[in-house]
């Protein structure tokens, strides 16, 4: 090789060094960045996540302790399994008098724009009946439906949101043992010693009136006997995905679990409904809030 060529090849090796330092650096910086907005994004995320936690510890403190709920309720149970931190679900109980007034309610969404839903939705049940002294399950609804509809301004579409709740109210008067019901899409299960009767609820969701009119609810009466079984619900438990096929649960086998159920103590229910809907799911993700609510006469 001739000494011009040993230069030619030294000076190109040299360049590529240079390059190569280059390129080093280059990744270097990159690294660097990536670490950087790593760092903010984890940070970001921490905060979000701290702030989501925060509403949960408000959301739960307007809904009060499942605890508490329960021991209001007798010989009842509450099953809540939020599919984030916050829910979109909810559960409202009061007592006034020799009533008691219990609803499972399923706003739009999930999360966060359904936990802030679910407030609104607390405050106006709770107002029809501790303050507006409304005792009527489909009035308490009506009252539900016109107040949520003017708080979102939803008449004519004034602020572009087209957002609700479906539920099913019942009031319980622990004296008479009568048992009065109104649903806004979620139906009512009555179990007793005869089997499962379904009552539905009326198609009107609530807070959805673009023409400004308050919907008119259905009210159901039952004169109930001792030991008979009163439920409750969302969708969440019915629409999860899962068993051999990956299919929905579905309400005919809801109603049959709930029969099948029946004879045990309310909080074996509880905890036999959890066992089979984490049976169900296996594997698959929880699409949806939960939430069960179970009376015993």
């Amino acid at each position: 090789m001739e000494l011009a060529e040993i230069e030619l090849l030294k000076t190109e090796n040299d360049l590529l060094k240079k390059e190569l330092k280059m390129v080093k650096a280059e990744l270097v910086q990159l690294k660097t960045q990536l670490q950087e907005e790593h760092n903010m994004l984890m940070e970001s995320k921490k905060d979000l996540t701290d702030s989501i936690t925060y509403a949960k510890r408000i959301q739960q403190a307007i809904m009060a302790p499942i605890s508490a709920v329960e021991d209001l309720m007798g010989d009842g149970f509450v099953l809540y399994l939020p599919k984030d931190i916050v829910a979109g679900d909810f559960y409202f109980v009061e007592e006034k008098g020799s009533t008691i007034f219990f609803s499972a309610v399923d706003c739009t969404g999930h999360g966060v724009p359904g936990a802030l839903m679910s407030v609104v939705g607390f405050n106006y049940l709770h107002q029809a009946i501790m303050e507006k002294n409304i005792h009527e399950p489909n009035e308490i609804l009506s009252y539900l439906d016109e107040g949520v509809n003017d708080r979102l301004r939803q008449t004519g579409g004034e602020s572009g949101i087209k957002d609700g709740m479906d539920l099913g109210l019942c009031s319980y008067d622990t004296e008479t043992r009568i048992l009065q019901y109104a649903g806004a899409y979620n139906p009512l299960y009555l179990v007793t010693k005869d089997g499962l009767q379904e009552t539905k609820a009326d198609k009107l969701p609530i807070g959805m009136n673009d023409d400004g009119v308050v919907d008119i609810y259905t009210n159901h009466t039952f004169q109930l006997e001792k030991g008979d079984c009163v439920y409750l619900f969302s969708d969440g438990y019915a629409d999860q995905f899962g068993g051999p096929r990956g299919k929905k649960y579905k309400y005919k086998q809801l109603r049959e679990t709930l029969e099948e159920l029946y004879h045990l103590p309310m909080q074996e229910q509880k905890q036999e409904l959890i066992n089979r809907f984490e049976a169900w799911r296996g594997d698959e993700a929880q699409i949806d809030d939960v939430l069960i609510m179970g009376l015993r006469v």
